[in-house]
């Protein structure tokens, strides 16, 4: 589903890229190729202004004015999750075809190491791609992506699919509790199934960019899982009351100061946790930080 999402908006967006450019060849009497060179441009432009104005929101109810820092940091750190946004869009459109999740055992000797990458809203695992390898390397075996469908619904309604996933992996692996690696709004369904099943299944949990107290973003839309991520939304008070500070499995939060959908950016440090701040990081871009994939490997180590 996801998948058909992002190739939408990438249709949409490549739609309105090329009747701008038409319109302007048509008046200026352009040739073909710069015609298809303004579209390129528009698609970017368009791109662009959607990630420039997630910062513009962030910035606007960060807390005192310190996002960003410097403007020439602010202005890399956007044109990177620019960047790292296109790349995500093309490799969600295209997720079907990529063949990411890895249910093998360990080679023979090596002990089992199990994980399960849980992805944030609106997404699939096509956006853990750059994480993936790092872990196989690292000897983590085996790994689980899932996807969380409906794209929209309710936060606990994915607890059921977690929990068989990660009972299925505990069962292949003879017993050993399951790490978790989550990203964004997966960190709050790995917290909802940390408090339906207790220690045991769980080994560790690490989140990336996660709105443990809720982010200024989820008050721009109304479906079910945005309005449990509004800032004091009740739903997310009663978590944090039955949860924080985290004490039933070891838990780290890893979050950028310049997260440009978590806003304010220390919504996402969670009272109990192992915490690693960031700065020059978007949202998606923390997926592909190397500070960020040495920060969740010392944590996955970490008895």
């Amino acid at each position: 589903m996801a998948a058909r999402f992002w190739r939408a908006v990438l249709g949409i967006e490549l739609a309105l890229a090329v009747a701008i450019a038409a319109l302007v060849a048509a008046e200026r009497q352009w040739t073909l190729s710069a015609t298809l060179l303004m579209s390129a441009l528009m698609l970017a432009l368009l791109q662009f202004v959607l990630v420039a104005s997630s910062f513009m929101l962030a910035r606007a109810v960060s807390q005192g004015g310190s996002f960003g820092g410097a403007s020439g940091g602010l202005s890399r750190t956007l044109m990177m999750e620019f960047l790292h946004f296109g790349a995500a869009q093309v490799r969600m459109s295209a997720e079907p075809l990529c063949h990411l999740s890895d249910v093998s055992l360990p080679p023979a000797g090596q002990p089992a190491r199990p994980v399960l990458l849980i992805h944030g809203i609106a997404c699939n695992r096509a956006v853990w791609w750059p994480v993936l390898s790092h872990l196989r390397g690292a000897g983590f075996a085996p790994i689980r992506l899932l996807d969380l469908e409906p794209l929209f619904s309710d936060i606990e309604s994915h607890g059921a699919a977690v929990e068989y996933e990660l009972r299925a992996l505990q069962r292949r692996c003879s017993g050993v509790p399951v790490s978790i690696v989550a990203h964004s709004m997966g960190g709050l369904v790995a917290r909802t199934v940390l408090r339906a099943v207790g220690q045991g299944l769980i080994a560790r949990i690490v989140t990336i960019a996660t709105p443990h107290h809720g982010t200024a973003a989820a008050g721009l839309f109304r479906s079910a899982n945005m309005r449990q991520m509004r800032r004091g939304s009740a739903w997310l008070e009663a978590l944090n009351a039955a949860q924080e500070p985290m004490r039933a499995v070891p838990f780290t939060c890893i979050y950028s100061l310049e997260d440009n959908l978590v806003a304010p950016a220390r919504s996402a440090a969670l009272a109990g946790a192992q915490l690693h701040e960031l700065r020059g990081l978007g949202h998606l871009q923390l997926l592909s930080s190397q500070h960020v994939i040495d920060h969740v490997l010392t944590a996955l180590n970490t008895a």
